[in-house]
């Protein structure tokens, strides 16, 4: 029984550290957003990561609640276990931009003025 309960107490603790490790690899950060929408409703946008057709690429989709479309392609992901950085180059005007990947939130322009929060939908 003594066995039985360590087992269990290292499975449980296992478990809780491999939950708060989501974005280990950039392959965790793109399976994590794949077809997943964050919204922030202030603003209206949807953000997105997926393929992009007109760039036969890989990038982040900006909707606004207007229906204009944005893109940042050559995204470089950094990951910290708890949360990933996305930097991508907007396809329009050649600017870099960034984006903070928590679990349930993305954050646009961390740590710049105006940074906001999007939600997971």
């Amino acid at each position: 029984m003594k066995k039985i309960l360590i087992l269990a107490t290292m499975l449980c603790a296992f478990g809780f550290v491999n939950a708060q490790s989501l974005f280990v690899e950039e392959s965790n950060v793109i399976t994590y957003m794949d077809g997943k929408s964050f919204y922030n409703s202030d603003n209206g946008l949807t953000i997105e990561y997926g393929y992009i057709p007109s760039y036969n690429t890989y990038g982040i989709k900006v909707k606004n609640k207007d229906g204009g479309r944005f893109y940042f392609i050559n995204v470089e992901i950094t990951t910290y276990g708890t949360f990933a950085d996305l930097y991508g180059m907007s396809a329009d005007n050649g600017g870099n931009f960034g984006f903070r990947l928590y679990k349930g939130k993305l954050i646009v322009g961390r740590g710049e003025s105006g940074e906001q929060t999007f939600y997971l939908k």
